[in-house]
């Protein structure tokens, strides 16, 4: 219950700086759009949005300050712009649903690697594979 009323308090604090919900599906950002819209760091609500969504499986990490890749497909395999997952996440919370997202930590490595990302968050993603996770930061690195 408290996961969808911070859903529903994130939307109001929120819906002037998102895109208006729209009929026709949102686009997914194509790969060469990720650098400069999924790797923002995330504002005040926005972490703390993900930390309530994601605190079972968060463990002690905290999303405040933290650089972000979002990424979607049956196998993780499109990146998502930050705005595109708020939105899409808004669009849960107006039907009172609690979204399937999970996050994938990256170690000190993995980071360097792709450029300064935290972690991943997936939305309707089945799983992520160590070798999608390699193909994932790889794109990441090359700002793909």
């Amino acid at each position: 219950m408290s996961k969808i009323v911070l859903l529903v308090a994130f939307v109001l604090l929120t819906c002037k700086g998102m895109p208006q919900k729209k009929t026709e599906q949102v686009q997914m950002q194509k790969a060469d759009t990720l650098k400069t819209n999924s790797g923002e760091m995330l504002s005040t609500q926005e972490a703390e949005l993900l930390n309530s969504l994601l605190e079972k499986s968060r463990d002690t990490f905290d999303f405040y300050g933290k650089k972000v890749a979002f990424i979607t497909g049956p196998t993780g395999n499109r990146f998502l712009s930050k705005p595109d997952y708020f939105s899409k996440i808004r669009d849960w919370a107006d039907t009172g649903n609690t979204p399937s997202t999970f996050m994938v930590l990256l170690t000190q490595e993995e980071k360097d690697k792709s450029g300064g990302y935290d972690v991943l968050v997936s939305f309707f993603v089945k799983g992520i594979t160590n070798r999608q996770k390699r193909r994932i930061i790889e794109k990441l690195a090359k700002g793909e």
